[in-house]
């Protein structure tokens, strides 16, 4: 497939949920093609979010067929490739359980956000404006924060509700999710 007519297919598959996304595929030196979409959306999120959410909008027999070998690029405006940071499975691996450890055992922070839901009907935006904040009143760090969020994103975390439902699965938020779903 060209790089201009899948460049038009991408943003049928993606223009529901990002009207104003670029998208722009290039076959790089590298004999990679090379997928970038730049969406204002994307400035809240980390690179791991952003592909998560779009990777989502397209069918997976289109992803298989024309995708799966291109490396992709998430970037918010005034973003270019080198500004994007994450982590690779094997960091997060080696930090998830400890991670894990100290949110369940020596912070509040599932209690915090549970009771924000459920009590207080918090709205999910999608991304982790509330964890974000009491992280931040925990006194983690912007660089603890980038672990905790990395490891939370492997647990099918990738927003502040999935957070609860799919990473802390014994929270009333998530009891109350998957009771709703007949699970």
């Amino acid at each position: 497939m060209t790089t201009d007519l899948l460049e038009k297919e991408l943003l049928e598959f993606v223009k529901r949920s990002y009207p104003n996304i670029e998208i722009h595929v290039t076959d790089e030196a590298d004999n990679k093609r090379h997928l970038y979409f730049k969406e204002e959306k994307f400035a809240l999120l980390f690179p791991m979010q952003r592909y998560h959410y779009l990777i989502h909008l397209i069918p997976k027999d289109f992803y298989d067929d024309h995708l799966s070998k291109a490396i992709w690029h998430e970037l918010a405006p005034g973003e270019n490739v080198d500004d994007l940071d994450y982590h690779d499975d094997e960091t997060i691996d080696s930090i998830k359980e400890t991670i894990l450890e100290i949110i369940k055992t020596k912070t509040t922070f599932i209690e915090q956000l549970d009771n924000l839901f459920i009590e207080n009907k918090a709205v999910c935006f999608g991304d982790f404006r509330h964890a974000k904040q009491i992280l931040t009143d925990l006194t983690f760090t912007t660089d603890e924060q980038f672990d905790i969020f990395h490891v939370f994103m492997r647990e099918g975390g990738y927003c502040d509700c999935e957070i609860l439902y799919n990473t802390f699965k014994e929270t009333e938020y998530s009891k109350k999710y998957w009771a709703n779903r007949g699970k």
